[in-house]
């Protein structure tokens, strides 16, 4: 019997591979680099449920109703429903497997407050709650991996998505050791491989998500949602040409975002939003910042204001980071911010269960458009990857035939030099590469407009002209065999926010200010015949 297949390691991959052993279900997982090196690993403030603890008379139905406020309206209601509903489970769930926790004094599981949110809703461990939930699920994955129901093969990458007849039957993919071409039959294929930092190059996340693995299935024709909405966290600090996180729990223990005017700090947020000020949804303070920086001033958050052994104890990688990274101790000066790329809501299009229009095909974490609407709230993104993995991995396991297909590829896929046949040398890749993070910079910023985007839209077609049938001697073949791909799903990234024509969420046109009834739709991008299209498509479920 084949195996289902899970592309990636991270919090989503590792979720779905647990859920799979559970049921006894045997699975593979492959990835480029072991789990230790997941995005999911930089995660640190925390992941969101309604745990009613602390005195918070919380309730999953308020979880729900702020997660769809905060995404302006554009998720699907009954996925937000499921999410939030199941999120109290899955929290316990990883509590129980051994996950370090903060806890109270009474020996609950201890909650902080985060932006969006009325309640205090977001578990965490100290500041590194990414890593403590990567180690559970990994150690927990062992277990399995011990008695063979995961199969874990690191040093590979996505090449492409096999089919026949509408239906995922495996992946080829290629050995970062051996340069060789495989592939692997599969049962069900779970893309859990992250967002598409790569096509901007300075975002918070892991440079190894290129988003290569969508680039590929979007040009074989896999409808992807809502790429316009890119998500620019609030604070971030420039480092050695990428951007370093500031955790949003350092607002959520009190730190103060101000501005510099005649010799004072100016609070703007908290005169601005008095009710939830430095805990205002993430999109709703970028734009604020970015009304600074535009007058050439600089924002900072203050933790100084914070006492001391609440920063020691529940932020010390924050102020361990600063002081590596930086050289500054922010429990003596502010640390200097600027919004910067830091999660894509949009992604692969699926329905409520994570099934793709691709028979057998699921896709969960960032790599998939769900949950997130225009916005996402801080602490949902664990959680979307948690819960998003174990639903996917329940569809695979409805879907599941029980018999091993006899179907195999080309013979000529499984030969390196196919993928490149026909193509000349001389292209520099990773110069390339840099033009157009550069170019999707400029254009697909806090603040957009249709006279920046249709020329980045024409400077992107013709960067494709230019390295159209070239490749890169020294790149790797996945690398020269995506990028067309890259460019493609840029174009599609481009258009989609040229045809929104109004400011939603993390979406913000110059041009069209203000959200707009008829754009409360799902942004759908298909390329098909040679051509995207771009549609606006009712939610699911409305």
């Amino acid at each position: 019997m084949d195996k289902v297949v899970i592309i990636g390691s991270g919090a989503a991959g590792l979720s779905a591979a647990i859920h799979l052993a559970e049921e006894n279900v045997p699975c593979i997982l492959l990835s480029e680099m072991p789990a230790a090196r997941a995005q999911s690993n930089m995660a640190e403030g925390g992941i969101n449920a309604a745990l009613n603890t602390m005195g918070q008379d919380d309730q999953p139905e308020l979880h729900e109703a702020e997660t769809y406020k905060a995404g302006r309206f554009l998720a699907c209601r009954e996925a937000v429903h499921r999410l939030t509903h199941g999120a109290p489970t899955i929290v316990r769930m990883l509590y129980d497997w051994g996950m370090a926790l903060n806890i109270t004094e009474e020996g609950q599981i201890a909650l902080r407050p985060f932006g969006g949110q009325t309640k205090k809703r977001t578990a965490f461990a100290s500041a590194s709650t990414g890593k403590q939930l990567m180690y559970t699920l990994a150690t927990k994955a062992r277990m399995y991996e011990a008695n063979g129901r995961i199969e874990t093969r690191t040093g590979c990458r996505f090449l492409k998505l096999v089919e026949n007849d509408g239906r995922a039957m495996g992946v080829l993919i290629l050995s970062v050791t051996t340069g060789s071409v495989s592939y692997v039959p599969a049962a069900g294929v779970i893309l859990a491989s992250g967002g598409m930092n790569g096509l901007f190059g300075n975002a918070t996340g892991s440079v190894l998500n290129k988003g290569n693995a969508t680039a590929s299935l979007f040009a074989n024709g896999l409808p992807l949602a809502n790429l316009e909405m890119i998500q620019y966290h609030p604070t971030t600090t420039k480092l050695h040409g990428k951007n370093m996180l500031i955790t949003e729990a350092v607002r959520g223990e009190g730190g103060r975002l101000y501005v510099e005017q005649n010799g004072e700090h100016f609070y703007f947020m908290e005169v601005k939003y008095p009710e939830l000020g430095n805990l205002m949804p993430r999109d709703v303070i970028a734009r604020e910042e970015w009304q600074w920086i535009k007058q050439g001033i600089q924002p900072y958050l203050d933790m100084r204001d914070i006492p001391k052994e609440v920063s020691i104890h529940k932020l010390a990688g924050v102020l361990e980071a600063c002081h590596d990274f930086l050289s500054l101790d922010p429990l003596q000066e502010p640390i200097p911010v600027s919004p910067g790329i830091h999660y894509f809501m949009g992604g692969i299009y699926v329905n409520v269960t994570h099934r793709t229009r691709i028979r057998n095909l699921y896709a969960a974490g960032e790599a998939a458009c769900q949950y997130h609407g225009a916005n996402r709230l801080g602490g949902n993104s664990l959680l979307g990857a948690m819960f998003g993995g174990r639903t996917a991995a329940d569809a695979a396991m409805d879907d599941l035939h029980g018999r091993t297909s006899a179907f195999r590829p080309p013979e000529q896929w499984l030969r390196p030099a196919f993928w490149l046949e026909g193509r000349q040398s001389g292209l520099n890749l990773p110069a390339t590469r840099k033009t157009l993070n550069r170019l999707l910079q400029k254009a697909l910023g806090i603040e957009r407009n249709e006279e920046d985007m249709q020329q980045c839209l024409q400077d992107v077609r013709e960067l494709e002209l230019r390295t159209t049938g070239r490749y890169d001697e020294q790149a790797s073949l996945d690398e020269n065999v995506t990028f067309p791909d890259s460019l493609l799903l840029s174009k599609a990234i481009l258009e989609s926010a040229l045809a929104r024509k109004e400011s939603r969420g993390a979406h913000t046109r110059t041009d069209y200010p203000g959200e707009r009834d008829e754009y409360r739709k799902t942004t759908l991008s298909v390329f098909k015949n040679g051509e995207i299209h771009t549609t606006f498509e009712p939610i699911e479920g409305d």
